[in-house]
Parts: C-alpha cells; sequence; structure tokens
C-alpha cells in the first residue's frame, strides 16, 4: 500500500470509529471518493506523486477525524457541533465501565441475604437499578459538556481540531473474518479433551477436589446431591457447545453464532444461579463431623458462588450491551 493510499485508509478508519453502524459505510464511501478526488487532483497539478507531508496537509485541512465525523451526525442545541462528538466519544468509552460499576455497587447486598426470595429481589433490584443508575451518569456527563460548550461559545475558546497530525493516526486494523478452518478444529479438538477431563471426574474425584478429596474425609462429609444434578447440568452445556463447535468446522461463523453464544451464557448464569441459591453443598457422613465446622464451610462456599453469579451476570450484561442494536444517524449513540 503506498503512503497516499495508507494514510487516506487511517484517516477513514479515524472517522468511522466515530459514526453509527447504520451509516458508516455510505459516510466512509463518499469522503473517500471526495478525497481521493483532491489528492488526485493535487498530484495532477504537480505532475507527479505527493509526498507523505503534502498528503497530509490535504487531510489535515479537511478536518480532524472527530470532527468530520459530527457534520454526519445531527446538531445539537445544548451542546454544539465543536464539542458533541467528543461529548459522544465519552459516554461510548465510559459506559461499559460505568456498567461495570454500577451494577457491582448494586449487587454488593445480596452476600448478606439469607433467604431465596432476598437473593432473587437483590439480584433483580441490581439489573434494575442500571437503568436510572446510567441515566443519572450521562445526565452528569451531559451537565460538564454544556458547561464547556458556553466555555467555548462565550469565552472566545480556540477551536477543536486545528492542532493534529495525520501521519500519527493508528494503523489500519485488518477485518476480522472470523477464525481460520484449522483455528476452528483446534478448538473443537481441545474442547473435547476437555469434555474427557470432566466425564472423568466421577471415577476420580482428586481431578477436580484435588488434596481436597483428602481433606473431605479428615472432615468427615461427603458432597450433597446437588452437585450430580450440578454435574448433569454442566454436561449438557458441554454437549451444547459441542454442537456449535461441530457446526463451526463446517459452516463458516455467521448470523447464527452470535445467538448461540448469547444463549450458552445464558445457560452459564442459570447453573451458576442455581448453585448460589444451595445452601447445602456437603453433608455429614458420620457422627463424628463438626457440624459448626460443616456449616461454616457450607456458608463460605454459598458466599464464594453468589460473588461468581455476580460476575456471571455482568459478563451476560456486557455482552449483551455488545449486542445491542445499532443506533441510527439521528439517535443518540453510545
Amino acid at each position: 500500500m503506498n503512503t497516499t493510499n495508507d494514510l487516506l485508509a487511517r484517516y477513514l478508519q479515524a472517522i468511522g470509529d466515530h459514526l453509527p453502524a447504520a451509516t458508516r459505510d455510505d459516510v466512509l464511501a463518499e469522503l473517500r471518493a471526495n478525497l481521493q478526488a483532491q489528492l488526485d487532483d493535487r498530484s495532477e497539478e504537480l505532475n507527479r506523486p505527493l509526498t507523505d507531508p503534502e498528503v497530509a496537509a490535504i487531510l489535515k485541512q479537511h478536518g480532524r477525524p472527530i470532527l468530520v465525523a459530527a457534520r454526519y451526525l445531527p446538531q445539537q442545541s445544548l451542546i454544539g457541533p465543536a464539542i458533541f462528538p467528543y461529548y459522544l466519544m465519552t459516554l461510548r468509552k465510559a459506559a461499559p465501565f460505568a456498567i461495570i460499576i454500577i451494577f457491582l455497587a448494586n449487587c454488593s447486598n445480596i452476600l448478606f441475604v439469607h433467604t431465596l426470595p432476598e437473593l432473587i429481589a437483590g439480584i433483580l433490584r441490581a439489573i434494575g437499578l442500571l437503568i436510572p443508575d446510567l441515566l443519572i451518569f450521562a445526565a452528569w456527563i451531559t451537565v460538564g459538556f454544556a458547561i464547556a460548550e458556553y466555555v467555548y461559545t462565550h469565552h472566545d475558546a480556540k477551536p477543536f481540531g486545528l492542532s493534529w497530525d495525520p501521519t500519527k493516526l493508528p494503523a489500519v486494523k485488518p477485518q476480522f473474518k472470523g477464525k481460520s478452518r484449522a483455528s476452528r478444529i483446534a478448538d473443537l479438538i481441545f474442547h473435547c479433551a476437555w469434555m474427557v477431563y470432566v466425564l472423568e471426574i466421577p471415577a476420580h474425584p482428586y481431578l477436580i477436589l484435588g488434596p481436597g478429596e483428602l481433606y473431605l474425609h479428615m472432615l468427615n462429609a461427603r458432597p450433597a446431591p446437588v452437585w450430580h444434578l450440578f454435574y448433569a447440568a454442566v454436561l449438557f452445556l458441554l454437549f451444547f457447545q459441542l454442537v456449535t463447535k461441530i457446526t463451526a468446522v463446517f459452516v463458516p461463523a455467521g448470523l447464527w453464532q452470535t445467538p448461540l453464544n448469547f444463549a450458552t451464557k445464558v445457560l452459564s448464569v442459570l447453573f451458576s444461579a442455581w448453585l448460589a441459591l444451595t445452601n447445602v453443598y456437603f453433608v455429614p457422613t458420620g457422627p463424628a463431623t463438626n457440624l459448626k465446622f460443616l456449616a461454616d464451610v457450607n456458608h463460605w462456599i454459598n458466599v464464594s458462588f453468589r460473588i461468581f453469579l455476580i460476575f456471571v451476570i455482568l459478563d451476560l450484561i456486557v455482552e449483551g450491551w455488545k449486542l445491542r442494536p445499532s443506533f441510527q444517524a439521528k439517535r443518540l449513540v453510545f
């Protein structure tokens, strides 16, 4: 790729990062045609190929990528076009971190509840509070940028975007076309090996318990029946994933894979919730068992599974955020 095409591609890539998916391709095609025409005209005037500084000068005159993208977004009255793209970028970059922090903060109370209804209510409350808390978060960001807009328009602030260097734009990222067939086969082989390992656990408990198996004998305790049901659920999930991975070997990744991966995460949440809602994980095997100590073990295992459940739900929320529908150009995009 020559310098002209490389700089132009990097410039268009930087603009595309700030455009909604619904209109990105059309806008970039229009910009590419216009900019390429300008570069060709300038090269024809000079009767030679353009140098790096000459290409960079034309792109710099065209404008900073984030501000060029703003020309194709709706103009806002509260926050003007000079600052609005920075406002959108801040919301997009900060929103995932806000989701994580808000959800973890709202979930902290479920570690200390004692009944099943309280646990379910705590999880639902944490999910339900995400929307109002995110709106409050967005409101504070908006207030901050509204103040910046006021300062910008009423105190003769210098316009954004004048001092930037097109040659320092990030390199063009290769387009992801999915895993190669060899990678998909390797993924299937690894999954099959993992299934064999899991299938061997009933005959060899130390594969999962390790030294804990000896500790259970010393404690005069054994796994509760819930583990048998959970083991069956895990096998179901593994076989479900096996079907998707076999399919992926023969059928390239497409629209079918995203919902299947999301469904796998949903099943993981349900299985994790099942364990988090269980109170007894190990039961005594005889009168010599220290019941108080065993009760403490069950309690802290339960707390551990509740913490794990929080992160599994959070992972599902983040995955759902990634799958959110693309907003149209006339709608606010995070």
